[in-house]
């Protein structure tokens, strides 16, 4: 069995003779910076997938798109939730398709064609989300609730509408990314912002642009993820993505309380991508060889190894150690050895 029929498998829920690890961090200090315009941030994105690369000949790739995170709208214009009828692509837009190609077929040239690749793609309410916060920072509630709650309590048929448009925009460039072979699927993120955008509102105005996102998705690729976003803490309303039609899900098992075991239940037994906190006060970045392997057999002992990759809440702390991760690679060979007795 080649790596790509491994890696199938799991996904699949199907039982396998290897435990499969599934980490990944930022390759840039600040991954919000505008690549688009600062082509070097790019060139340092690929050198650190090169180093990576070379670290760890991961089992597949999540797609870490630093500098290139936002497509280009407008948001400089957008004064008020009802502005958002007015949101539309910048000039810029065909220059970054054309960035988001050649940086994908990068990768593939990084990685090689016996490896997928998932690539990443921030949901609309995301993308309003942290472009409104960069673009007018501290306007709207941003130090008391993400600026996309405050614009959705607004004025949310505007904000809908500027959603619907964005995914229009997404939706093309899967088409191109995903549609053309470039990468293998979509590593799909999404939030509720600690739980900012409440259940019924997020489900009449947020979900119904996602689950079209989520279809295009899986018109062109055999297998997606789904990343609920839990950054450094953040938490989410998990029952709002029950329903949400993907082959392998990722949420933050520290920051939701809820485990690996309890939330491969929850979504359905689909496989599962997780295990560990991602802060740099949590055990990956600061603790000891023996707890961290301790906590791989932890999670292998209450969830199984059928459809459960070990990873994190989300991207690792970049103060995270190699080493450590190094030592969930290994407790996972050990295990994986055991699985062929």
């Amino acid at each position: 069995m080649n790596r790509k029929e491994l890696v199938l498998k799991t996904f699949h829920n199907e039982p396998t003779e290897k435990l499969l690890v599934g980490f990944w961090h930022h390759f840039l200090q600040d991954e919000l910076v505008d690549g688009l315009h600062n082509p070097h941030y790019m060139e340092e994105n690929l050198e650190g997938a090169k180093k990576f690369k070379e670290a760890f000949d991961p089992d597949f790739v999540k797609i870490m798109t630093d500098g290139l995170f936002f497509m280009p709208f407008n948001y400089e214009d957008i004064q008020c939730a009802a502005d958002l009828r007015n949101l539309k692509a910048t000039e810029d837009m065909d220059l970054y398709f054309e960035r988001t190609i050649q940086f994908v077929k990068d990768l593939r040239a990084i990685y090689g064609n016996d490896v997928l690749m998932y690539y990443s793609v921030f949901s609309p309410v995301f993308q309003i989300n942290h472009r409104m916060d960069q673009t007018h920072p501290g306007k709207f509630n941003s130090e008391v609730e993400a600026p996309i709650a405050a614009l959705l309590k607004e004025d949310p048929e505007a904000t809908k509408a500027a959603m619907e448009m964005i995914g229009g925009y997404i939706e093309r460039l899967l088409d191109v990314v995903v549609g053309e072979g470039l990468a293998d699927g979509t590593f799909f993120s999404v939030s509720t912002f600690n739980r900012g955008i409440e259940y019924d509102m997020y489900r009449k105005y947020v979900t119904p642009t996602e689950h079209r996102i989520i279809a295009k998705a899986n018109s062109l690729a055999q297998d997606n993820l789904l990343h609920i976003c839990g950054w450094r803490g953040m938490r989410n309303d998990l029952s709002i993505f029950l329903d949400y039609d993907f082959s392998v899900i990722n949420w933050a098992v520290y920051a939701e309380h809820v485990s690996v075991a309890e939330g491969k239940k929850m979504f359905h037994n689909k496989c599962v991508i997780g295990g560990f906190g991602n802060n740099n006060t949590d055990l990956i970045c600061v603790g000891n060889k023996e707890d961290i392997q301790n906590y791989v057999e932890q999670i292998v002992e209450e969830a199984g190894t059928t459809g459960v990759i070990i990873g994190a809440d989300c991207t690792i702390h970049l103060d995270t150690p190699y080493e450590h991760l190094y030592w969930v690679y290994e407790k996972a060979a050990e295990i994986s050895e055991r699985l062929l007795k």
